[in-house]
């Protein structure tokens, strides 16, 4: 069984939104919860939003850094692409489809939650669903309270992340940061590219299947996101949608340093 958690971020002036599952293999909210109590914030009454303004607030931007290092290493992240947000939802089923026809989901029971305002109601997304007809191993859980569901907050991380990586790809974002490394890391005080630092910290969680037939030695470290953890819709752009598969379609994961 897998626990998936779906949210989603609205970029209009760029031409999409993006929406983005976290899967975990087990209820996150006890390991969420002591990294929020951990740096002082009360789960019962704080809600960790990307939209937040962090900068000069060193416990957010570490609660921020504590809840994506928890991502990269014990989930997994699909993404979904539309024009507008009014697709956003139905966009967010035809991902659910693919990514449950990779291996690790195929053939289990899950439990799945959606943030608020991707449906016009809880009964038109059920309905939505029950037309795919592909979801009797789901059991779903429409327009959920991210105030309540530390997973869902977990899914506006990845969400706000994903997309400053996709405006970056279309030139919207061109910020660099100086990166910390532990150790003798040779990434230490090197100025990068943000979007290089978002995908660092969360590559591995990108639901992906190795290459067949890779006949060359970055081809082998290479995996293939497309179909199971991206799914772009005809409603996007072409502009857009090559952006997309060119930022998640596939993910490298050899040595970077």
């Amino acid at each position: 069984m897998a626990y998936l958690y779906l949210d989603d971020s609205k970029h209009h002036p760029a031409g999409f939104s993006l929406a983005a599952f976290v899967i975990c293999e087990t209820d996150p909210s006890g390991h969420v919860e002591a990294i929020f109590r951990g740096l002082g914030f009360d789960p019962r009454n704080f809600e960790y939003k990307s939209s937040a303004k962090m900068a000069g607030d060193d416990r957010l931007q570490k609660l921020r850094s504590a809840m994506m290092h928890y991502v990269g290493t014990n989930c997994r992240i699909a993404v979904c692409v539309v024009e507008g947000d009014r697709r956003l939802g139905p966009a967010a089923l035809r991902l659910l489809h693919s990514a449950l026809s990779h291996p690790n989901l195929e053939g289990q029971d899950h439990e799945v939650f959606f943030d608020e305002g991707l449906f016009q109601s809880p009964k038109s997304a059920a309905d939505l669903a029950s037309i795919e007809g592909k979801f009797t191993q789901c059991r779903m859980h429409f327009e959920q309270d991210s105030r309540k569901l530390l997973g869902i907050q977990l899914a506006d991380l990845v969400a706000h992340t994903c997309s400053t990586m996709l405006l970056e790809t279309l030139g919207h974002v061109t910020k660099k940061v100086v990166l910390e490394a532990p150790g003798d890391s040779a990434y230490d005080g090197q100025e990068v590219e943000l979007g290089f630092e978002m995908w660092a910290c969360i590559r591995y969680a990108f639901l992906s299947m190795a290459k067949q037939h890779s006949k060359d030695e970055l081809g082998e470290a290479t995996v293939k996101v497309f179909p199971w953890g991206l799914f772009i819709d005809e409603s996007t752009s072409e502009r857009v949608a090559a952006a997309a598969m060119r930022r998640f379609g596939e993910n490298y994961l050899g040595c970077i340093h």
